[in-house]
């Protein structure tokens, strides 16, 4: 079983965006995928599925929402869970160290986005926790300059981030309020 968790230190980088389009991809593939949303106050994720099941979209995602992330730990049963973090550092955050086996942390190309993105990796490896478990995914940006920009910035980080972007775009937000993902 492999566990993925995504991560944010603040809400609006895209982390459900991208926990709902992996729990769909894979699904597809036939793995048994669970997304597990460990965020109760917002739940995005695990609403986000419903609202699949009622337009009778495929495939059907499994979703549950934990109070823990030591809860979604002692799973059995599944191929791959894609945790959906709290939109905000916590407790839970290390916690998940212990159980994820890749954590991604979507970033936006703004210092605003960037300085605590690093600030969080950076706090992970004081824990103790291998880059080689950390990836960030760009997200929300506009021009190719803006991608090349935040590129180079997170290569001086030392932090390792995916060779695949995310530009804005408005049809995004709308599949995903119609139970779809980005990717469908």
């Amino acid at each position: 079983m492999t566990i993925i968790a995504f991560i944010s230190q603040k809400g609006g980088v895209g982390k459900s965006t991208l926990a709902r389009a992996l729990s769909v991809e894979a699904t597809k593939k036939k793995l048994r995928v669970l997304l597990a949303d460990c965020d109760p106050q917002q739940k995005t994720s695990y609403e986000w599925t419903k609202w699949r099941q009622e337009s009778h979209l495929s495939p059907l995602i499994k979703s549950e929402i934990f109070n823990s992330v030591s809860q979604v730990g002692k799973l059995k049963g599944y191929d791959l869970i894609i945790i959906d973090g709290p939109a905000h550092t916590s407790q839970g955050t290390k916690e998940l160290t212990a159980y994820a086996d890749l954590i991604i942390h979507p970033v936006g190309a703004s210092r605003d986005d960037l300085l605590p993105a690093i600030r969080e990796f950076n706090a992970l490896k004081a824990l103790g926790i291998s880059k080689d478990k950390l990836l960030f995914v760009l997200n929300h940006l506009s021009t190719p300059t803006e991608v090349l920009a935040t590129q180079e910035y997170l290569t001086e980080s030392g932090y390792p981030f995916a060779p695949y972007y995310l530009f804005e775009k408005a049809s995004y937000r709308q599949a995903q309020s119609e139970g779809k993902s980005i990717l469908y």
